[in-house]
């Protein structure tokens, strides 16, 4: 690993160090970095984490960097996935919150004062908004993570619910794919920083454990955080061995949990259970591909859970026709586009974003 950090600080610490993890994402990488940039809480570090790009990454950050002396840039000679790009930025952080962002997202300008200042109002150690997510052409419906009874007023995220939230194919919001800010001074010791075998899922694995550890997570669904949604992007990308590494993951876990905390241990089975009908499935979509007929037999008669996932195409379907109805709003941010729709069941697209309700 390799770090530039040639400017000076005004401040000795920042009251936000923004992570930004970037593998190859030189098309929007800079208007990440200016969403940052345009934040109205001035006093903020952006740490760009290159994760040994190959395309026009680093040449985009250094001529950023040369214009903003709060723009650092930390560079690895190796592809290490986003939980390894993640860590080596928090390792360089200084701010009181660490707000996790993504390299082709945008924020609100408002987001990150409006959250710290509910965070200390509220005394939380994690908190998290909504989250948009757009398509750029605009052909896509925006939709919002948190909608219904959920994006109604603030809530605080108990572990058990947040685990059941976080089933694979469950119906509920997932909420971890939340972007948090975290109270650095809960970021301490061995396990509190990125699972690194995890390429997908692992923000819900880290505040899974800092859940665990005590830290207490607070959301306030306002719709500040806007995820762009492109044919490259990993997030929602499942396969059989992000799905073994996810099960791996929640192994880990269960060994750690105390005699007191079998409701938690019951969660964690539980969720178990769906990244299991997860891998099913992706084995049974991978055998119906190569026209394995035997294997997909086999796999939709011992896992028939999995092979009812067959039906999701259907519903996405479905949904997409439900939203197509919902009513127009205004998308705070001038790089989102303006004139498509949002779920008719959002109860706080409308309002302020400094509004602390």
């Amino acid at each position: 690993m390799r770090a530039s950090d040639t400017h000076e600080r005004t401040a000795p610490q920042p009251t936000v160090s923004v992570i930004m993890a970037n593998y190859n994402g030189a098309t929007h990488l800079a208007d990440a970095i200016r969403s940052a940039q345009s934040q109205s809480l001035g006093d903020l570090e952006i740490i760009v984490s290159d994760d040994a790009s190959s395309d026009d990454s680093i040449a985009i950050a250094t001529e950023l960097m040369a214009e903003d002396q709060r723009i650092r840039l930390v560079r690895s000679c190796h592809n290490g996935g986003p939980a390894a790009a993640r860590n080596r930025a928090f390792a360089l952080a200084q701010g009181e919150w660490i707000a996790v962002m993504d390299s082709d997202d945008l924020m609100h300008p408002d987001r990150l004062m409006t959250l710290v200042n509910m965070a200390r109002r509220d005394k939380a150690d994690m908190v998290a908004d909504n989250v948009v997510e757009f398509d750029t052409s605009g052909s896509k419906t925006p939709r919002l993570l948190l909608s219904g009874p959920w994006a109604r007023e603030p809530f605080w995220v108990e572990i058990c619910s947040y685990i059941q939230l976080n089933h694979l194919y469950s119906r509920g919001p997932a909420l971890g794919y939340l972007k948090p800010l975290f109270r650095k001074t809960v970021l301490t010791g061995p396990t509190a920083c990125y699972d690194e075998t995890l390429r997908i899922a692992e923000d819900y694995n880290l505040l899974l454990r800092l859940l665990y550890a005590g830290g207490r997570m607070r959301v306030y669904p306002l719709p500040l955080y806007f995820y762009r949604k492109h044919n490259t992007s990993i997030s929602h990308r499942l396969n059989e061995r992000a799905l073994e590494a996810l099960k791996a993951a929640d192994v880990r876990f269960l060994g750690k949990i105390s005699r007191e905390n079998q409701l938690v241990a019951k969660a964690v089975k539980r969720r178990m259970r769906s990244v299991e009908t997860a891998l099913a499935f992706e084995k049974l979509l991978n055998a119906l591909k190569s026209r394995n007929w035997p294997a997909a037999i086999g796999i939709a008669l011992t896992k028939p859970r999995a092979a009812a996932l067959l039906r999701l195409p259907l519903a996405v379907r479905l949904r997409g026709l439900a939203l197509s109805r919902a009513p127009r709003i205004t998308i705070r941010h001038p790089l989102v586009p303006t004139t498509s729709r949002l779920s008719h069941e959002n109860q706080g697209g409308t309002r302020r974003a400094t509004d602390p309700s």
